[in-house]
């Protein structure tokens, strides 16, 4: 069951801290080189350490000339959220990445439909530390060889994200938020927000309790920003 926060306290706090973080530009470890599509398309070790910068800078986009933004399953390990990356008081527990058939049937569990042509999934929770109530976010990402594989996907989680809130008997409402991704499908209701997003082929789903909407936001513009700066081999957390 998630956790939902109560109280302008940690509201407050979240709002604070959810500021100041910078882009990186040092290699990463296990940034993906390519797309699939591009020759010499590789990947090394996850990224070492935590707790480094990856928020985007406004107005400025990825440098032109780069292939479509693609990461393999250790690039995927990298782009999930670092311990302070999205905000000092925003910890989380050890991050996952799967691939092969546990990543196809995972992604199959989150989309309710066959996810064709996945290579690999990740997530991680992340919630506001020192609180009895916790402001919680989940961040997953699913990569997949190209990008219409992966909007088929979006399509498909938004979709069974609808249908389960309506299940629940709690409709959720479309929500507008700029993530700077390709393409975004936000809901809303209450407390909990729900953000699926595509940049190039990779899927990137936020599922969050008792953050505002301003702060959701920019955790998926952090999440969005981390993507890109694997695919181009970047280390996020420099």
């Amino acid at each position: 069951m998630k956790a939902v926060i109560r109280g302008a306290a940690v509201a407050a706090m979240m709002a604070l801290a959810l500021t100041g973080c910078k882009d990186g530009n040092a290699p990463a470890d296990g940034a993906a080189k390519g797309s699939p599509a591009t020759e010499g398309a590789t990947a090394q070790s996850p990224a070492k350490g935590g707790g480094g910068s990856s928020a985007p800078s406004d107005g400025q986009g990825v440098t032109p000339n780069f292939p479509p933004v693609w990461v393999d399953a250790t690039g995927l390990y990298s782009a999930l959220p670092s311990d302070g990356s999205v905000g000092d008081v925003m910890v989380g527990g050890e991050p996952f990445v799967i691939q092969g058939g546990e990543a196809a049937t995972y992604c199959e569990k989150e989309t309710a439909s066959p996810c064709p042509g996945i290579q690999a999934a990740g997530h991680r929770d992340m919630e506001a530390r020192g609180n009895s109530d916790s402001t919680r976010v989940e961040f997953t990402l699913f990569t997949f060889p190209t990008a219409e594989e992966a909007g088929k996907a979006m399509k498909n989680l938004a979709d069974q994200r609808r249908k389960k809130w309506a299940e629940e008997g709690a409709p959720a409402k479309p929500v507008t938020l700029k993530t700077d991704a390709d393409a975004t499908d936000a809901m809303q209701d209450g407390d909990s927000i729900d953000v699926v997003m595509r940049v190039g082929a990779v899927v990137a789903y936020l599922d969050a309790d008792g953050a505002s909407p301003d702060n959701v936001e920019y955790a998926a513009k952090v999440q969005i920003a981390r993507v890109k700066s694997v695919s181009n081999g970047i280390n996020p957390d420099r």
